[in-house]
């Protein structure tokens, strides 16, 4: 339950890259998940979209918001496999460590709350 007003997205986003992570622009064609090769990261979208393909077929469109990652079934954040994760347009990412990710949300349950509040499962 909230006690008043959430900050802004923006302003989590930034909390969570102060924590955890760095702030990347990329062009369009980079990859954030290549299924033939395991992942070492997970990515916010800050700005910009992406395409999840899978064997060169189109499975999805990700856009603003979207956490490129799996979650474990306690919540953790894992790097996403199986798929490859394109940039459609000239994008501004957040590079998140899983592990720094997992610790900083077990540590504060005000930035867990945000975490949850922001990630879409792809």
């Amino acid at each position: 339950m909230s006690s008043g007003p959430q900050p802004p997205a923006d302003d989590r986003l930034a909390g969570l890259a102060e924590l955890t992570g760095d702030e990347a622009l990329l062009p369009a064609g980079s990859r954030l998940a290549d299924e033939r090769r395991p992942g070492r990261q997970c990515f916010l979208i800050i700005e910009g979209t992406a395409t999840v393909e899978r064997d060169g077929c189109r499975l999805r469109s990700l856009e603003r918001g979207a956490f490129v990652g799996e979650l474990a079934s306690d919540g953790r954040p894992l790097p996403l496999t199986g798929v490859t994760v394109r940039l459609e347009t000239r994008s501004r990412v957040l590079v998140l460590d899983p592990a720094r990710l997992a610790a900083a949300i077990n540590a504060d349950p005000v930035l867990a709350a945000a975490w949850q509040s922001l990630v879409r499962r792809i």
